[in-house]
């Protein structure tokens, strides 16, 4: 008996064979990147450490010649042009993303200010600015206040009639961040924010004394001490339809400040007739 000759199956030995093309252009693709990303990271990091005349050189590649102002309601795209007083030949990688930032936010509507680079010729600036929440008068002068406590614009005596008015802070003190009169003025814009909540208009807060502010509004006048502003203006105001039914007075009459209604005790409210 002649023996019949076993072919090999080509098809199956080829299956059970690794793949080894496709194993091999993955973690080649993987190695291209990775060298991309070591190779940009250096070129960065050695950008920094390069002595002036190679930055410069390299500054001609990547130069600014777009900015991208977020601009806001009160911060003009000039504004902030002006500021950063970038020289024609600025290159994205010898500017400066902090000091920039730290020029933006001297302007004193300029809250917080971000500086981007965005390679390969643009610089992004973004800008928050601050909001107005109360004024500041010191004698025929008035200054807005932001929640901060910062002062921002100065006005004419009245322009700022909407917002609550903060007196008995000195102007420099305030002007310059004093210890004690940056939390005076911010304790102040709280207490103007609650009594706004409950319906309060054209308020006058009084800071003079420490540990003992004064609010005035309604007609009426107010001592609030010092903390727990949010418990005892909800104390007040559960027993407030009370107290303007009997004492109440026109709106901006001197007479009304004869009326007092203290806060200052734990659990209990007195209302006086000054002297």
């Amino acid at each position: 008996m002649i023996g019949r000759r076993i072919r090999p199956n080509r098809k199956r030995n080829t299956e059970s064979r690794p793949r080894a093309g496709v194993t091999g252009h993955l973690l080649r693709g993987l190695a291209a990147v990775t060298i991309l990303a070591a190779a940009g990271g250096g070129l960065w990091y050695g950008m920094q450490r390069a002595t002036p005349p190679v930055i410069g050189w390299a500054d001609t590649l990547f130069a600014i010649t777009v900015v991208e102002v977020t601009e806001g309601r009160r911060v003009s795209r000039e504004e902030v042009l002006a500021l950063l007083d970038l020289a024609p030949d600025q290159g994205l990688l010898s500017a400066d993303t902090k000091t920039l930032e730290q020029t933006l936010e001297t302007h004193p509507w300029v809250r917080r200010a971000e500086v981007r680079r965005v390679f390969p010729h643009t610089l992004a600036v973004a800008v928050q600015e601050r909001e107005p929440v109360a004024v500041l008068r010191t004698g025929e002068r008035e200054f807005l206040l932001d929640r901060e406590g910062v002062l921002m614009a100065e006005g004419r005596l009245g322009t700022f009639e909407a917002l609550p008015v903060l007196t008995g802070v000195d102007y420099v003190e305030a002007m310059v961040g004093a210890a004690g009169t940056v939390e005076r003025l911010r304790a102040g814009i709280a207490l103007a924010g609650l009594l706004e909540q409950e319906g309060a208009r054209q308020m006058e807060v009084d800071l003079r004394t420490p540990g003992d502010m004064v609010a005035y509004y309604s007609g009426l006048r107010f001592r609030f001490g010092d903390g727990a502003l949010e418990e005892k203006v909800d104390r007040y105001r559960r027993v407030s339809d009370r107290v303007f039914d009997r004492w109440q007075r026109p709106e901006g009459s001197q007479a009304g400040r004869d009326v007092e209604v203290d806060l200052r005790f734990r659990d209990r409210i007195i209302v006086r007739e000054r002297g």
